[in-house]
């Protein structure tokens, strides 16, 4: 946010325009707020793979008799009401909680639930087959959206202050990637957090080339497991969730994208109207899709709540397949820091947990379960053994 109102990469440098102010609605912040709350609970969740509830601002006529006495109100006609509906996009937040829920549904189960697991499992597998299939085509789908997008475009300064957007961001992510994140990691735990660079370097790689923090998470959770020494159990249960939930590099990117935008607009905005959008842009990054080519809806999507112009938010896509690769590296940066740093403060209570599983005595419901999530392949003791001594 500094960064970009120092520079104003938006900004007409030549021609001296003046801007003008805007009047932001009041309620913008509480509305997304509520939305978000809202939609950790879904209605339905097959109804949460493919839509969302989201609330709009309108204003709506008002059917005023003709011996009303106000002349203010009369010569408005118009209040301001909030109207929601379903719209299309995946709901990320319920997705979460519901899965989050189901999960435990599942693990209370025990042995009954084994056909629903497996189940799962099986749809896991196909799901990765067809993610994979729309990232190979992904690249042929965005030259052809760039390619129409540049033809369009008849004034062509615009192409350099989308020249000066992208340095801004660049200089901002690697501010929070060598600098920010860094020095949390060594404030707490004292250690060289450089170091960590290096051990998940395949992750930020890979990352780099798929531009999609939910396809690097096999990827990220090697790296950390192997190279971090980050607890497994640990790994395995925050990775998941804050590979959709942890979206720092995007958060990044949209304030940048939604001040450039009021600024080639020719809008002044004040101190409360930019600190409402720096809120905004950090709710509505929480629980984003970790899939490329994201960022222009959820840019429009701010920049509709706010009350700003969205109708130049189409010029960021002639950078924005660009940028997604440098954004998502730094969402699986911020992933890995924190699992590391949550592993350092917990680890006496990890060792602790260690050393009484190992010590302790197992009843024979807890080795069926370890029985039961281990591969088909790898089940060497029949289910009709559940009743009978357990040995290895």
């Amino acid at each position: 946010m500094s960064l970009v109102l120092l520079v104003k990469p938006g900004m007409d440098h030549t021609t001296g325009k003046t801007t003008v102010n805007i009047n932001m609605p009041s309620s913008s912040m509480h509305v997304i707020f509520m939305d978000l709350i809202r939609n950790v609970v879904p209605e339905s969740f097959v109804q949460a793979f493919y839509e969302h509830y989201k609330t709009e601002i309108v204003q709506v006529k008002m059917n005023i008799p003709r011996h009303y006495l106000d002349p203010v109100m009369a010569q408005n006609g118009t209040e301001t009401r909030l109207m929601g509906n379903y719209v299309p996009g995946a709901n990320m937040v319920g997705l979460i909680a519901s899965s989050f829920t189901i999960g435990i549904m599942l693990n209370k189960a025990g042995l009954k639930a084994k056909a629903t697991v497996k189940f799962i499992k099986c749809l896991s597998i196909a799901l990765k087959i067809i993610f994979n299939w729309i990232l190979w085509y992904l690249p042929i789908g965005l030259l052809f959206l760039v390619v129409e997008y540049v033809l369009d475009i008849s004034d062509w300064t615009v192409i350099i202050k989308l020249i000066r957007l992208t340095g801004v961001i660049f200089l901002g992510l690697a501010i929070h990637s060598f600098l920010v994140l860094p020095l949390i990691f060594f404030v707490f735990t004292k250690q060289n957090p450089f170091l960590i660079f290096f051990q998940i370097s395949k992750a930020l790689f890979t990352s780099a080339i798929l531009a999609s923090s939910a396809a690097t998470l096999p990827v990220t959770i090697q790296c950390c497991e192997a190279n971090v020494k980050v607890n497994t159990k640990l790994c395995r249960l925050m990775l998941p969730m804050v590979s959709s939930i942890n979206m720092n590099g995007m958060a990044l990117y949209e304030v940048v994208a939604v001040l450039f935008i009021a600024q080639i607009s020719d809008i002044l905005l004040d101190v409360t109207q930019i600190i409402t959008i720096c809120l905004t842009c950090c709710i509505s990054s929480f629980g984003a899709v970790g899939v490329p080519a994201t960022g222009s809806a959820t840019t429009i999507l701010i920049l509709t709540a706010v009350g700003l112009p969205a109708h130049n938010a189409s010029l960021l896509l002639v950078f924005e397949w660009f940028l997604d690769h440098f954004t998502t590296i730094v969402n699986v940066l911020g992933d890995c820091f924190g699992v590391a740093l949550i592993n350092h403060l917990c680890q006496d209570e990890i060792v602790i947990l260690d050393k009484s599983s190992r010590e302790g005595m197992r009843s024979t419901r807890e080795l069926e379960l370890d029985l039961f999530c281990l591969e088909p392949e790898e089940e060497f003791i029949p289910s009709s053994s559940s009743g009978s001594i357990l040995s290895m």
